[in-house]
């Protein structure tokens, strides 16, 4: 199985086990609202812009109502475990791995660090090999808005890699998925060391590394 087909099995089995109303790091969502964004993302176009721009807002939440009407929530997390609808494009081979790899991954700790008990999951090499590519695929994209250089270390798995260039410069060292998570916004909670001047320091937490 790829990567993102496990992460969308175990997100599946988790959301069954918390239940609709358990919390995640998704300001604001509860776990049914995580699963509704992951099912309007991959199966109904018409709510993808309100994700981004707040103007399209009404229209996204109106879609939103629409699939949390259509069944209950243990209903939706079965229609999310067996993949995008017939239609959706994220049928077409291959576009499943590429845009949900990461995806899936991220919103699945979402839910799973957001719990007063979490634990970091043994992801074991092969997953933390398949983390560190998509860091090199994507990195540079996520560190973009950073007000300094960011540097990157990833133990065990690779050398080290320069994703945004800057005078300043801070360099974050830990496991592939760690990394993945610091530079997707989940500052509280991702287990890594981020080395450099102080001031360097804080203002790249600061900064927003939001997804």
């Amino acid at each position: 199985m790829s990567l993102a087909r496990d992460e969308r099995a175990g997100l599946a089995a988790d959301l069954l086990r918390l239940g609709p109303d358990a919390p995640t790091l998704c300001e604001g969502w509860s776990a049914r609202d995580l699963l509704t964004h992951m099912l309007l993302r991959e199966n109904d176009p018409l709510a993808i812009p309100g994700m981004a721009v707040s103007v399209f807002d009404a229209l996204t939440q109106a879609r939103a109502d629409k699939v949390e009407a259509s069944g209950s929530f243990e209903d939706l997390v079965v229609r999310f475990a067996h993949g995008p609808d017939r239609f959706s494009v994220f049928r077409v081979p291959g576009m499943d791995a590429a845009a949900n790899s990461m995806e899936y991954f991220i919103h699945h700790e979402d839910l799973l660090r957001a719990q007063p008990d979490w634990r970091p999951r043994p992801l074991g090499h092969r997953v933390e090999l398949q983390l560190a590519g998509i860091i090199r695929k994507y990195g540079r994209a996520l560190a973009r808005r950073s007000p300094v250089g960011v540097r990157v270390e990833m133990t065990a798995v690779a050398g080290p890699l320069t994703l945004h260039p800057g005078d300043r410069i801070v360099t974050i060292v830990g496991k592939p998925s760690e990394i993945l998570l610091l530079l997707t916004g989940r500052t509280s909670v991702a287990q890594v060391d981020v080395l450099g001047e102080p001031e360097t320091v804080a203002e790249f937490l600061r900064s927003d590394h939001s997804l």
